[in-house]
């Protein structure tokens, strides 16, 4: 991973306004960031949130990787559970290309893979009840680059956006709530954070993000919940190319 601070000036919401006006793509964070996982208050392992540039592709990688320990490691997902997103930047807009997710178990039950073909307008849809396609639009994206939408979304204009997922039989519709300032304690202390409450549609769960502006909107923290019960959280433990100003 590069670690030079030069994106890091572009990712500043002024020098990504210049980029624009001068024609450029906006820049997306490139960062390598630890979260401590919890499931129902107890440690479950760590995830690492990564994300790379691919400069002779032009294009970039969501990868997150949780390492699963103790009795979980051993019986329920003795690998680690990998979702990997492959992306571009078109007019400014995060365009995947390719999703793949294993989960972590032996036999793999739950692995997908997801194909994107722009020039079709639809996904192709791989898992363990076969191969399908769904229409995608302009705002369609998958789990992974979902993370990378939102943080440059917000460092570009101050809010979410809209997004729909293309996943199973149809793309779904996430929408976010503005649920206001916080300080959230982290392995780096306690973050000025700002809080989103993230709806997923059909979704019985909902899921709780705390965004550090000062880390470009990186989550320091994630909570899913159901019934308003915390079922699994992730805490910001350690974080590499983005300087804390």
């Amino acid at each position: 991973m590069t670690k030079s601070s030069g994106w890091i000036l572009c990712a500043s919401t002024a020098c990504v306004g210049a980029a624009i006006a001068h024609g450029a793509e906006p820049a997306v964070p490139v960062y390598d960031a630890v979260y401590q996982v919890e499931y129902k208050g107890r440690n479950l392992g760590s995830s690492e949130f990564k994300v790379t540039r691919d400069e002779t592709q032009n294009s970039y990688e969501f990868t997150s990787t949780t390492t699963a320990k103790g009795i979980l490691a051993r019986f329920a997902a003795p690998n680690p559970t990998i979702e990997t997103s492959r992306f571009t930047v078109v007019a400014g807009r995060i365009r995947p290309v390719e999703y793949s997710y294993k989960d972590g178990s032996r036999k793999g039950g739950d692995d997908r893979n997801v194909k994107f073909d722009w020039n079709r307008h639809v996904a192709t849809v791989s898992d363990k009840d076969g191969r399908r396609e769904v229409a995608i639009d302009d705002v369609s994206l998958d789990p992974g680059s979902l993370h990378v939408a939102l943080m440059q979304d917000l460092i570009l204009n101050g809010k979410p956006g809209q997004y729909r997922i293309a996943d199973a039989d149809q793309a779904k519709t996430y929408g976010f709530e503005d649920n206001g300032l916080a300080q959230t304690d982290t392995g780096l202390g306690k973050l000025a954070t700002h809080s989103y409450i993230q709806h997923r549609e059909g979704s019985s769960r909902t899921t709780y993000l705390w965004v550090a502006p000062q880390l470009n909107y990186l989550p320091a923290r994630i909570e899913t919940r159901k019934d308003n019960e915390v079922q699994t959280s992730l805490t910001l433990m350690s974080v590499e190319g983005i300087d804390k100003r």
